[in-house]
């Protein structure tokens, strides 16, 4: 489960991408392949999860972060500063927009086929390699409430551009005659009551002409925000109202104060904002997302990062198995796509080394114990990222940047108490433990973003990064190395299930995992090592 954010993780954030290991995926009996023979082995494993674990532990649906009870600058940063200038137009500096209720439910899934090669240099070494495949899925399901909502689509992305410019140069035209008579000496300039009432017009409207270009992306003399606002408030909300009575007080005014009737007037949309509408501000040139839309996201077989490694075996007994292993992860996997929110690549795509042991004992022909631990040291690399948290999942194309990324390293231990059914069956339980450090990033060069745009920073990145998981589970493992006629080569298969039931981080997915696996024996070189001579079997050994 070496992870980044996703993607966001997106990371999904997530979804960021999430990948089960080569290693850990069954039971370790801690054999090596015999020298000259080579093990291939096709191990299909099963990764899915649509709940995650919250700093605290509790479970949260994996759609959280894109889920909100009172949509608003969270889930479009653009609106940050239209927000602000709504507040200033209706004399509310808390007012926060309402884009309706958002419900965003997530269940992803990663489908790996391995082909795992391992190759018996001697009797105590072997070679081992993967190359998988890999399939990743995203379902999601997004839906808007627009119960209380008082924003609608911005009316300027449907043709009303130059109804709003009209609008905003009636109001300079206004303003500017009122301070050209100002400096005639009318109103009773410059030391009566009406003179300051002037004065204070001139200044509001030309306060309420810059809060109105912020509002729409419109400018007076031409051309719209790069990043165009996608909602303004709706014609029958409280802030519409609110909005429109503050351009008709200022039009008003300024006629009382000599100006030419002004004609124009403030375009707001009647309907609120749906799903299609906040996929279209995704998607849609203008708006300054150039994102994909919060969509079902399938991905066929790709190659995954692929593994090479040794395994030593520092005891090899009857009764106590010991093997060292040491696995390089290579950068060869397809990494989540920025631009999509909700994805998961196939792979991190940078080199990890990984060193682990396993062991085996069995004092018994009945009861065997199993263990498992590796350390994962994962190197850096430089990717493209939109630099945001997880919390704000959705950003603008102008916080993509290069960053230099370290994910942190991970540890793994598993304990696996098993029951030996037959000679070549043994049934087991498992208790496994995961921890992540926490991701760290760096910019490779600057970065900047528009004065209006939510603020964000490189730590958002490393934000809730860390993982840790508890997981049980159980499984079988066959494995039969003697014929009608004696010893032969092995054959092995098995089937292993684990799922979380405990975690804290932010991130942490609560995930099921399900792997099969079947592995096949050829001698390549070399004579098949005579086995000394066996003893009877006994009754429970049968």
């Amino acid at each position: 489960m070496h992870c980044s954010v996703a993607r966001p993780w997106a990371a999904l954030v997530a979804l960021s991408t999430l990948l089960p290991p080569g290693l850990a995926a069954q039971y370790p009996d801690a054999r090596l392949v015999p020298r000259g023979v080579l093990r291939i082995a096709f191990e299909p494993v099963y990764f899915s999860y649509g709940e995650r674990f919250d700093v605290d532990g509790n479970v949260e649906p994996l759609g959280t972060d894109f889920s909100d009870d009172v949509a608003g600058v969270r889930l479009t940063p653009t609106m940050w500063s239209p927000q602000d200038a709504i507040g200033s137009i209706i004399g509310d500096a808390g007012y926060t927009i309402n884009a309706g209720v958002f419900r965003t439910t997530l269940d992803a899934d990663i489908r790996r086929f391995p082909l795992n090669l391992d190759f018996g240099i001697s009797r105590r070494l072997t070679l081992s390699a993967s190359i998988p495949l890999v399939s990743t899925r995203v379902q999601v399901n997004f839906v808007v409430d627009t119960t209380g909502s008082d924003m609608g689509v911005n009316l300027v992305s449907t043709g009303q551009e130059e109804a709003v410019r009209d609008l905003l140069l009636e109001l300079e035209a206004g303003a500017a005659l009122v301070e050209s008579q100002i400096a005639a000496g009318a109103y009773g300039c410059p030391a009566s009551q009406l003179c300051a009432d002037a004065q204070d017009l001139v200044s509001r409207t030309r306060m309420l002409t810059g809060d109105l270009v912020v509002l729409t992306g419109v400018f007076p003399q031409g051309g719209v925000n790069d990043n165009l606002p996608p909602f303004t408030p709706r014609t029958s909300s409280t802030a519409g109202q609110a909005v429109l009575a503050a351009v008709e007080g200022a039009k008003a005014e300024l006629e009382s104060f000599g100006a030419t009737p002004l004609t124009g007037s403030l375009p707001l949309p009647d309907a609120p904002v749906d799903a299609a509408t906040f996929h279209n501000t995704l998607t849609a040139a203008g708006f300054g997302y150039t994102a994909d839309s919060l969509a079902f996201v399938k991905y066929h077989l790709k190659l995954g990062d692929a593994e090479v490694g040794l395994r030593w075996g520092a005891l090899q007994g009857e009764n106590l198995r010991a093997v060292l292993t040491g696995t390089v992860r290579l950068p060869t996997g397809t990494r989540d796509l920025p631009e999509n929110f909700v994805d998961i690549g196939s792979g991190d795509r940078q080199t990890d080394v990984a060193l682990g042991a396993e062991a085996v004992w069995q004092p018994g022909s009945v009861l065997a114990l199993a263990a498992r631990a590796s350390y994962t040291m994962q190197l850096g690399d430089n990717l493209p990222r939109r630099i945001t948290s997880h919390t704000r999942p959705i950003a603008i194309a102008a916080t993509q940047q290069d960053v230099g990324r370290n994910l942190g390293d991970v540890f793994e231990a598993g304990l696996y108490p098993a029951l030996r059914l037959s000679r070549s069956f043994v049934a087991y339980g498992s208790v496994y433990y995961y921890y992540k450090n926490t991701d760290r990033f760096s910019l490779t060069g600057p970065f900047s973003l528009p004065d209006d745009q939510l603020p964000t920073a490189i730590e958002d990145l490393e934000f809730e990064t860390g993982m840790r998981s508890l997981s049980f589970g159980a499984g079988l493992h066959y494995y039969a190395d003697r014929g009608a006629g004696g010893p032969s080569l092995p054959i092995e298969a098995g089937i292993d299930y684990r799922t979380a039931f405990q975690g804290s981080g932010g991130l942490t997915p609560k995930a099921t995992r399900l792997t099969f696996y079947l592995r096949l024996y050829w001698r390549l070189f070399g004579e098949r090592e005579r086995p000394e001579p066996e003893q009877p079997a006994t009754p429970d050994q049968q």
